[in-house]
């Protein structure tokens, strides 16, 4: 085997691989071996299928997938032993390729390459990037509060329909006479709650009724959505399209979902028992979630602006974008060169990013451990839980939602490439001269409006 490369310029460079037969043939007879002892072929006992049959019936596909995998192993192999660094991935020369013939001993393949080009990332304390630290006020506050109160509420029985609540009873189909329909639906355990009740005329039928009233109202109207109105009969969709509109509700049971107060009670059920014992020492924990739930977005900006920080140093610096091009049309089957022609500033930038970020990993040594894929994995697991209200858990408490993520190979890659720019940024900060600035939620959001 003999492997050249030839630069055309400093982004551009065609990789040769000359494959002799010493390369490849003691691998494709392995292989042809192994077929001949698991094939069946007529005529012959299982292992016992001469050879030449066997090479006829499989030789050429095993000659190419071995090729192949030899190709793969050497390029491989190259490009790490000489430290290249490569934008996309190599793609078989639209000007070296030579015509391969199976029939011959010796093969030329010939690879289009892209080398990364040469970018500035350091970094010194001269350098100045923005952090902005949004500031919680008593609104914010209340508002997680009321959330909070909402969350944490329950239902509850009350004497009288005012417009929301959940009731149940037996509902019964009505005859064009407004009695009870003879064979017509009647279901005895029917609940429903007037929030989801569409039609105005039917939930006003029900307001200021109390346990035990009977309410006549059109039910085909109050529940248009054919599924809930079958489920709330208790019959199938084919009964429930045939039924009368007009049915009579009995009602059994009322019930109000009614937010939790702002006592002991809510403190013990959002931050553990005994944990905040004031409304004052309440209202402080939760402002410190609300500054830690903000600093994701304070962190958010930073990257932006870090990002554009080093972007901005490379600004002169050119990419091999012929030949991106041809890849990014080459990984994404189905879409068109006029569509990547179109889009394609958007491309350069992120490449150009993917240079800068690959190149300051390397600069200052940054690696992923096993902890920070943890610590990025809590973060996950902590936001998720917050959507249900769980709030202030500690992480060993997060520890196990953590792992459960981890174990997903599909989340797993996210998390690394998660905790990848966690280090990126992290060394950033450290290299520059970090000036914060504390600012309100309105004029953060302006910053986006740029």
């Amino acid at each position: 085997m003999n492997i050249t490369r030839t630069s055309s310029d400093d982004l551009n460079a065609v990789i040769k691989i000359q494959l002799n037969k010493e390369d490849y043939s003691s691998r494709v007879d392995n292989v042809l071996k192994d077929y001949q002892r698991k094939v069946v072929v007529d005529g012959f006992r299982k292992g016992k299928t001469p050879m030449g049959i066997v090479k006829k019936m499989y030789g050429r596909a095993v000659l190419v997938e071995e090729i192949n995998t030899v190709l793969g192993e050497a390029l491989s192999n190259y490009i790490k032993e000489n430290d290249l660094h490569l934008l996309g991935e190599p793609l078989p020369s639209e000007t070296e390729q030579k015509e391969v013939n199976l029939e011959d001993d010796n093969f030329e393949f010939a690879y289009d390459i892209a080398l990364s080009p040469e970018v500035n990332v350091k970094l010194s304390k001269r350098e100045k990037v923005p952090y902005y630290v949004i500031k919680v006020d008593g609104e914010m506050i209340d508002k997680q509060v009321e959330g909070m109160c909402k969350n944490s509420g329950e239902m509850v029985p009350v004497e009288e329909v005012e417009g929301t609540e959940y009731l149940k009873g037996e509902i019964i189909e009505l005859g064009a006479d407004g009695k009870a329909k003879e064979n017509g639906v009647r279901n005895e355990d029917a609940s429903f709650s007037l929030m989801y009740v569409k039609d105005e005329e039917a939930a006003a039928a029900f307001k200021g009724a109390k346990k035990g009233q009977e309410v006549k109202f059109n039910a085909v109207k109050a529940f248009p959505n054919k599924t809930d109105f079958s489920n709330m009969l208790g019959v199938t969709k084919e009964v429930a399209e045939n039924v009368n509109p007009e049915f009579c509700f009995i009602i059994n049971e009322i019930k109000r979902y009614v937010d939790a107060e702002v006592n002991q009670d809510l403190f013990d059920k959002v931050y553990g028992k005994d944990t905040v014992k004031t409304v004052e020492e309440f209202r402080a924990k939760v402002k410190e979630d609300i500054e830690k739930q903000l600093k994701g977005h304070s962190e958010y900006r930073f990257t932006i602006d870090a990002r554009e920080k080093l972007l901005k140093k490379n600004k002169d610096v050119v990419l091999p974008e012929a030949f991106l091009k041809r890849w990014i049309l080459a990984v994404n089957k189905g879409m068109k060169a006029e569509e990547i022609e179109k889009d394609f500033e958007g491309y350069r930038d992120e490449f150009k990013w993917q240079v800068v970020k690959t190149a300051f990993i390397r600069e200052y040594g940054l690696k992923v451990e096993q902890e920070d894929m943890k610590v990025v994995a809590r973060e996950v697991a902590a936001a998720q839980l917050q959507q249900y209200g769980l709030y202030g858990l500690t992480d060993e408490q997060l520890d196990g939602f953590a792992v459960k993520l981890l174990e997903d190979e599909k989340q797993r890659q996210h998390l690394y490439e998660r905790a990848v720019d966690n280090k990126v940024f992290a060394a950033i900060k450290e290299n520059v001269n970090l000036e914060e600035e504390a600012i309100s939620m309105a004029d953060f959001e302006k910053l986006f409006q740029k």
